[in-house]
């Protein structure tokens, strides 16, 4: 499990004293700014290293099954942590518990085996209780459905038990069918990882937290899954890729966080949870942003698994809010994350995830989006980092269809020369659109790569001037980012509508922005 540093003091020191240095001058005088701090290491966050085992103790392996709940068992294949059942009618291609069911079970054990002894994390709601977990078969005429024997699909489901909710695996043939060896399915390996995920879904479902945030379930499941896969060594750091709907959380930060179902073509956002959608059809690809494993992956090597674990086990609202307001990260450090967060995604600078984010990125910067429903929207191209469009004050405005939702970002590309760069930011003091007067809680940060690939942060600020030197930290290609972060988490329904305005002055040692249709973020490349 991954530890926590003491918090260095200095960056939230020196980030209060230069939110005052590089803010709004005395227009009598118009004193130099000062040059901002920058850094290439994040300061590390205190308080929250929590662990399953400081309130249980993890269980020995359960050796009954919970019966009476399901009718209609035909038969039933028990082995270690689980058992497998299926009814009367079943597909035939589910052939004999040696065929197809035992192999399933095997990687099920062997899986959950690591995650609970390697990792810490306890197992379902079933094993907590001393009953094997349960995998039961869809469309094969269990009490668990009326599907056909023919139905496709497998996910998370639950059984109910003098009211209580149990989770557990429900399966069609398709997945099931697909560890016989005599499968021939081109898509076989995909349906039997899948499996383990869907088992995920029933230990992150038997936690208490965690039941306002489907966004979170998903991508959480998709992280850990691929962190279980790295630490046992069965996938290299250096192989790491992200799954495709990633692609939405690293080439369209403006998106918030905490989003089930995207950008939505009716230009509203996907709430927290999937519960609340009413409104707007998705956007292909963007739709499910919330499988994307970048936050958590994020949070695993800035924050730690323990802030992970803490989250299922006593988040009751919304993560980030219950973060701030229940956890002992606290306000001024779930702040500092949101925009942590999004500087280090713009820099490709996720530690062992680095080169997962430039390759998804390289990937997909480009990919047309458009509506996938019935609601029809302008199509966009996939990019990182925002248009802009200078007024007759010599500021530059950001294109209004890409402003930032709540805990959103832009990215601006900005060409520089020489060795000092001066960059003017003001949030305008309501949203841009329908005029709800929110409160703005807005930032800017610069922050670049250096041609030999180190990153390069400044202190962020809230408005005003802001200088740093480029002495001895050239940036690649000649260009370096204004990372503009909406930094409010506490959710309620109108945020859904918002997004939030600002502009930016390009002062001393800029040479305008650059096109925000090349790939910057291949510092390693003459772009």
């Amino acid at each position: 499990m991954t530890m926590f540093r003491t918090k260095s003091l200095l960056f939230l020191c020196a980030a209060a004293v230069l939110l005052v240095a590089c803010g709004k001058n005395d227009p009598e005088v118009e004193p130099e700014s000062p040059l901002a701090r920058t850094f290439s290491e994040w300061p590390a966050y205190e308080g929250i290293d929590y662990d399953f085992l400081q309130d249980y103790t993890m269980p020995e392996m359960p050796t009954k099954n919970m019966t009476g709940v399901v009718t209609g068992e035909a038969w039933r294949y028990d082995d270690g942590w689980f058992t497998f059942v299926q009814g009367k009618r079943a597909n035939s291609l589910v052939k004999e518990k040696e065929a197809s069911a035992k192999r399933m079970l095997q990687q099920l054990n062997e899986d959950f085996r690591f995650l609970r002894e390697e990792m810490g994390w306890l197992p379902d709601r079933n094993a907590m209780e001393g009953y094997r977990s349960a995998v039961y078969l869809y469309g094969s005429g269990l009490s668990t459905d009326n599907e056909p024997n023919t139905a496709t699909g497998g996910w998370q489901g639950s059984v109910y038990r003098n009211g209580k909710e149990y989770p557990m695996l429900l399966l069609s043939y398709y997945p099931v069918y697909c560890f016989d060896p005599s499968c021939k399915y081109n898509d076989k390996d995909y349906h039997t990882y899948n499996v383990t995920h869907e088992g995920i879904h029933c230990i992150l479902s038997s936690r208490p937290g965690g039941k306002k945030i489907s966004w979170f379930h998903e991508g959480c499941d998709v992280w850990l899954q691929r962190a279980l896969n790295i630490r046992r060594g069965t996938t290299k750091p250096a192989d790491v890729e992200f799954g495709w709907l990633a692609s939405g959380t690293l080439l369209a930060p403006f998106i918030p966080i905490e989003c089930y179902g995207g950008w939505k073509s009716d230009g509203t956002w996907g709430p927290p949870d999937w519960m609340m959608q009413s409104t707007g059809d998705n956007r292909n690809i963007l739709g499910g942003v919330q499988y994307s494993e970048v936050f958590p992956s994020f949070m695993e090597i800035s924050v730690g698994d323990g802030a992970i674990k803490w989250i299922w086990e006593h988040c009751q609202g919304y993560l980030l809010e219950s973060l701030a307001l229940s956890s002992p990260m606290g306000h001024d450090q779930v702040q500092r994350m949101i925009l942590e967060f999004r500087s280090r995604v713009a820099l490709c600078d996720l530690g062992i995830y680095s080169d997962a984010v430039k390759k998804l990125s390289n990937q997909y910067f480009g990919t047309t989006v458009q509506s996938e429903g019935s609601h029809q929207c302008d199509p966009w191209k996939m990019t990182p980092y925002v248009e802009t469009y200078p007024d007759d004050q010599g500021w530059i405005i950001p294109d209004n269809n890409t402003l930032p939702g709540w805990t959103g970002a832009n990215i601006i590309p900005i060409k520089v020369k020489g060795n000092k760069v001066t960059v003017s930011f003001e949030a305008v003091k309501q949203p841009a659109i329908n005029g709800n007067n929110e409160p703005l809680d807005m930032v800017c940060q610069l922050c670049w790569r250096t041609a030999d690939g180190r990153p390069v942060y400044a202190d962020p600020f809230e408005q005003g001037d802001c200088s740093v030197s480029l002495e001895g930290q050239q940036p690649a290609n000649g260009v370096i980012f204004a990372v503009v972060c909406n930094r409010t988490y506490k959710f309620k329904p109108a945020l859904l509508k918002l997004k939030y305005w600002y502009k930016l002055k390009l002062g001393e040692g800029t040479d305008g922005t650059a096109s925000t249709q090349v790939k910057w973020f291949n510092y390693d490349q003459k772009l």
